[in-house]
């Protein structure tokens, strides 16, 4: 009669063994396909924000275009005081789509980079604008959002900060 005491016993030994078995497969499962970890927020590189503040443009995406600016000259001048500010300026200026030609870093030693860009403007009245020029961006870390950003995109005001 000692047997089939030992059957019952096997029998849940065997059922633990086999959820314990479930539970290390599972975490297993689920460390295996989730990602060991996030990769941390790599602001743009001095080039990629000019792009980002052209391609904005020629968009009418003021948010991002107006992102691209500085904190510093946005407190200096009054058409970047704010966004709608600065959408009513940008919006003022009659263009229509930007195609962007060239877009060079010139110089970069990690807080000031230099970008050169050549781009058309082609104007609501169906004309079309060639610009070359030189941005200057400063990594600005105190920003709302910080990261490259541009110093004088437009006008004489000079973000010194």
């Amino acid at each position: 009669m000692a047997e089939p005491a030992k059957t019952p016993r096997k029998i849940i030994l065997s059922g633990i063994a086999g959820l314990i078995a479930i539970i290390i497969i599972g975490v297993a499962y689920v460390q295996l396909t989730q990602p060991t970890s996030e990769q941390p927020y790599q602001t743009p590189k001095p080039e990629e924000v000019v792009r980002l503040y052209f391609e904005s443009w020629g968009k009418n995406d003021w948010p991002n275009m107006y992102a691209a600016i500085s904190d510093g000259f946005k407190a200096i001048d009054p058409n970047a005081k704010d966004l709608a500010a600065f959408r009513d300026f940008a919006s003022s200026q009659g263009v229509e789509g930007v195609r962007i030609i060239s877009i060079n870093e010139e110089s970069n030693d990690g807080g000031t980079a230099s970008v050169s860009y050549s781009v058309e403007l082609v104007l609501s009245d169906g004309g079309k604008r060639k610009f070359d020029d030189t941005f200057t961006l400063k990594y600005q870390q105190g920003d709302i959002i910080p990261g490259w950003k541009l110093i004088h995109p437009y006008g004489p005001n000079v973000d010194a900060s």
